[in-house]
């Protein structure tokens, strides 16, 4: 891992392979392991992953904490490594920042391919909000028996084994357990301001969403499909159900984007 400051803070970050560059984000409560453990190097590829703030390595500061701020972070990392433009791609949370990026600052995107989105123009549910929220109290505690016991816990618990160890998962990582405000920060918040914003787009863009999955609605993949200019929408296996073929799909769709600008550069 290499580092470099911005904003008063120390981002972590990790650069492997050579070639045509593609960003990938991990989720919230995720790092850049998340996203070694799903990624199939693709030859011809420079990856870039980070530890966004308050994941893994990387500082947090819980007074600024947005998905504009997690964005300039990105591009902050895309001037240190003289790039003016790349692929991204993010999972759940790295969804929204890429395309909170892309929306603002068009110019530094070849294409986007948002994973599991679980925000768009408008905020995480209620009921999620509230599962983050108990979560973060807990969290700050150093208990998961006060989450077990909280009224978020029913509303994880119940819809499958995935959901369930994501969230469970948070109290062995020590970044979770740390910057525990980010589970209160994050859900209230949009990806981006307005839907307007989604249909001005011009990125291309294509969609992965699977069904069965609380954190990341299904419905949010259309909703996104439905207002972004040429948007293209997928649907792939959920975790629970085939999680190899899940990890699979979402491979051969980042194959799929970097051999599509390889041909438009040729």
């Amino acid at each position: 891992m290499e580092a470099f400051d911005y904003n008063g803070l120390r981002l972590f970050y990790r650069v492997t392979g050579a070639g045509r560059p593609l960003v990938f984000l991990h989720g919230m409560g995720g790092s850049t392991r998340q996203i070694e453990a799903v990624y199939d190097p693709i030859p011809g590829v420079q990856l870039i992953t980070m530890d966004q703030q308050g994941h893994g390595e990387s500082d947090m500061d819980g007074s600024t904490l947005s998905f504009d701020r997690l964005a300039d972070d990105v591009i902050a990392l895309l001037d240190r490594l003289s790039l003016e433009k790349a692929t991204l791609a993010g999972i759940s949370m790295g969804a929204a920042v890429s395309l909170n990026l892309a929306v603002r600052y068009p110019q530094r995107v070849e294409k986007l391919l948002l994973i599991r989105s679980a925000w768009t123009d408008r905020p995480m549910s209620e009921e999620l909000q509230l599962a983050y929220r108990e979560l973060g109290l807990a969290l700050a505690e150093g208990s998961e028996e006060r989450f077990r016991a909280s009224a978020g816990w029913p509303i994880v618990a119940e819809p499958s084994a995935y959901t369930r160890g994501a969230f469970l998962s948070a109290f062995g990582d020590p970044a979770n357990v740390k910057n525990w405000r980010k589970y209160l920060l994050l859900p209230p918040q949009k990806a981006v301001s307005s839907a307007e914003l989604l249909r001005r787009m011009t990125v291309p863009v294509h969609i992965l969403a699977n069904r069965h999955d609380l954190c990341h609605p299904f419905a949010y993949g259309v909703y996104l499909s439905e207002r972004i200019p040429g948007a293209v929408l997928t649907e792939i296996p959920d975790k629970d159900s085939d999680a190899p073929g899940h990890r699979a799909a979402v491979n051969q769709a980042l194959r799929a984007a970097m051999k599509e600008r390889r041909r438009a550069l040729s």
